[in-house]
């Protein structure tokens, strides 16, 4: 059999004690064999630079020297294979929004309960995208199952040509604009048209509405 790889993480926030408080309860729970922690994102960014093998980087938005969605947009640039978890005071509808727009898997507002926490990184270690049903229903967008498609056609699979397939997918593994132009050979603005065709066929007008709606229609691969 071949080696198990232990998942390593990397928590990033400038409040010491809310740092030793998730390293600790991460490592009791044993959600990964290893806790590495930054407090600004300088910091960050010379850690990832020598060893950037992590499976997950767990960031505050609200740091030092960086704030809001701009340190994520050039973490998911530099090192687009490794999945970030917002863990933020600030929830709102619009900071959400932007989150998912610059390619995060999962976001947990600081009021959550431990074991939601823990949901969320377990969902997101597995490949997955994390979106609370507090902020589904904030974002104005319900989770039922799709019922009577003939009479709802949003609740209808989209029909995707070939390349909006590809583009597809790599919304769903978090992976920013120019990447995605990157890894399928396109102009970034050439993605950014397919992905307004995809939103016009899911019917949604945000990458964060997108992931709900596949979740829906049970389109995630």
């Amino acid at each position: 059999m071949g080696n198990v790889i232990e998942p390593r993480a990397i928590i990033v926030d400038d409040h010491p004690i809310v740092r030793n408080a998730l390293v600790t309860s991460l490592l009791t729970l044993n959600v990964f064999e290893e806790v590495e922690t930054a407090n600004c994102f300088q910091e960050l960014n010379e850690k990832l630079a020598r060893n950037s093998d992590f499976q997950l980087l767990i960031l505050d938005l609200s740091l030092s020297d960086s704030s809001g969605s701009g340190g994520i947009a050039l973490i998911r640039e530099r090192y687009p294979n490794i999945p970030i978890l917002v863990f933020s005071a600030s929830d709102d509808v619009d900071t959400i929004i932007l989150c998912f727009e610059h390619g995060v898997h999962g976001f947990v507002s600081k009021n959550s309960p431990m074991q939601i926490f823990v949901n969320a990184i377990r969902v997101v270690l597995e490949g997955g995208i994390y979106i609370p049903p507090s902020a589904a229903q904030r974002l104005e967008f319900g989770l039922s199952e799709p019922t009577d498609s003939e009479s709802h056609p949003e609740n209808q699979r989209p029909q995707f040509t070939p390349k909006q397939q590809e583009v597809f997918e790599q919304l769903l593994q978090g992976v920013p604009n120019r990447i995605i132009a990157k890894r399928l050979g396109m102009a970034e603005g050439t993605v950014k048209t397919h992905l307004h065709k995809i939103y016009q066929l899911l019917h949604v007008n945000s990458r964060a509405k997108a992931i709900l709606k596949s979740q829906q229609l049970q389109l995630m691969v």
